[in-house]
């Protein structure tokens, strides 16, 4: 079959520039082009973002980058079959649903919706499902796509009742749920993401990515889900505290294709999870230098800091990691609890210094404004990142809670948003906002003032990088991006 795969629009909140914008490669959608392409479909990638992300189309709350919907539409091929959509990014729920009502309304071809399993910004479809219904979708897919959707198209081809689990659809004017049974687990045979389809120089050219960017790069998955039952986050929910991790040959592999076919030596891992097993980041490790790879990899997305130690840490630096993010998530061990997380403090501070020792770049990421979170649990959030600046952590996030449908969170915390594409980061609609909102650019505050007075070199480095855009952490590259189109007039008018 011709089957048309559609990336959606990035989208920035206004005022929040280091929680949304961010241009995510849409890697679900792509390992589910190569699925579908090896068993013998026809792919059309249509990337709403990609294909021209330096246009911006003002709203009163946000900026989209990208194609506009007229513009998407009129790209589909008349000679496809079938369409799948990604849903993508919760930010994008609005735009998402407002793309499939006008391809609906000009098209009548079975309509796939794909939800993101692979980022916590992503959102859980089965949450959501009779929206995607009223506006036209025809099967929503849960959970790892790729057999799925070749499932489903079989059942399109034989006009078959869809068998398959992990999915819900319309059938007969009914809606039919099939819950996820199992997980795939050999992951060694899924293809490579068919990054061929897509616009890979538009994505470079904007010179900023979810991990510091410094030339040409391509994001990896080693692993898919996450063991641990964070109650802020969708991933439980949605994978059911799984995790399933690709072999070290079968990574190294597809890195090896990567140079040959896009000269590209920079990786960023966007795992959710990616060293909760210890010995197979260290079998990476010896992988990588025993094939002379000189490459340069950065862990995006963040990940345990508990597995991994010293000895694990030495060897990725030889391996070429560069950048290590970290989610400790709270200073306070009420929150923590009431997060069901743990996370060792110490430990927290020993791998800070072991990084800063040998060179890798740290990050450690925060989440404020939890339910029952009180103001002596900042000031501990607050202590522990003075902590962790002596211990020499090179940057910090602050992420304003937001309940996400799908999180265990949302079902006890205080809502009051309109539409979900409003749950980010820099959640305006909470009754606290103002206050979380004052803490966390005080806190970035103090950070700089605590690593002028411990680090004061890195400070001087920061500025350096952001001219040369020769970017070691995250904050760097989103302030050269503000800059950047604040000089361009498009965002700028709301700093």
């Amino acid at each position: 079959m011709k089957l048309t795969l559609i990336n959606p629009n990035i989208i920035t909140q206004k005022g929040d520039f280091f929680g949304s914008g961010i241009p995510f490669f849409p890697i679900t959608l792509a390992y589910t082009a190569s699925y579908l392409r090896e068993k013998g479909h026809v792919i059309q990638v249509i990337d709403a973002f990609g294909e021209n992300p330096k246009k911006i189309t003002e709203t009163k709350e946000q900026f989209i980058q990208g194609l506009n919907t007229e513009e998407i539409i009129c790209k589909i091929a008349p000679d496809t079959q079938a369409i799948i959509m990604y849903a993508s990014l919760v930010i994008t729920h609005n735009a998402n649903i407002q793309l499939l009502t006008k391809i609906r309304k000009q098209y009548n071809l079975p309509i796939i919706v794909l939800e993101n399993i692979h980022s916590v910004v992503g959102y859980s479809l089965m949450k959501v499902q009779e929206e995607f219904f009223n506006a036209g979708a025809n099967f929503l897919v849960l959970g790892d796509p790729e057999q799925k959707c070749v499932e489903i198209i079989n059942t399109i081809q034989t006009k078959q009742t869809p068998q398959t689990d992990g999915i819900i659809f319309k059938w007969d004017n009914q809606i039919i749920s099939k819950p996820i049974k199992n997980y795939p687990r050999d992951l060694d045979n899924i293809p490579f993401p068919a990054w061929d389809l897509f616009p890979l120089n538009h994505y470079w050219d904007l010179a900023y990515s979810h991990a510091p960017m410094n030339k040409n790069y391509l994001p990896l998955l080693t692993s898919r889900g996450c063991p641990l039952g964070c109650e802020f986050c969708i991933t439980p929910f949605m994978l059911g505290r799984t995790w399933r991790a690709r072999s070290p040959n079968n990574v190294l592999d597809e890195i090896e294709y990567y140079i040959q076919k896009f000269s590209v030596t920079e990786f960023h891992i966007e795992d959710l999870n990616p060293t909760v097993n210890k010995e197979r980041i260290t079998e990476l490790c010896q992988e990588i230098i025993k094939r002379k790879l000189n490459i340069n990899i950065k862990i995006a997305a963040g990940t345990k800091a508990e597995t991994i130690d010293e000895h694990t840490l030495t060897w990725m630096k030889n391996a070429g990691f560069s950048y290590v993010s970290i989610s400790p998530e709270t200073g306070s061990e009420a929150v923590l609890k009431k997060m069901n997380k743990k996370f060792d403090y110490q430990h927290g501070i020993n791998i800070v210094k072991h990084m800063h020792n040998i060179g890798i770049t740290s990050q450690a990421c925060f989440v404020i404004g939890f339910p029952g979170e009180t103001k002596y649990d900042l000031k501990l959030t607050r202590k522990y990142i003075k902590e962790l600046v002596k211990a020499g952590i090179d940057e910090i996030a602050l992420f304003i809670m937001t309940p996400i449908p799908g999180s265990k969170a949302s079902e006890y915390s205080p809502l009051g948003y309109k539409n979900l594409s409003q749950l980010t980061f820099s959640p305006k609609w909470r009754n606290t906002y103002k206050e979380l909102s004052h803490y966390r650019t005080h806190s970035y505050a103090l950070f700089l003032f605590w690593k002028l007075r411990y680090h004061p070199k890195k400070i001087f480095q920061h500025a350096k990088n952001i001219i040369t855009k020769d970017f070691n952490t995250k904050i760097e590259m989103a302030l050269w991006r503000v800059v950047k189109m604040h000089i361009k007039g498009k965002i700028g008018k709301t700093l």
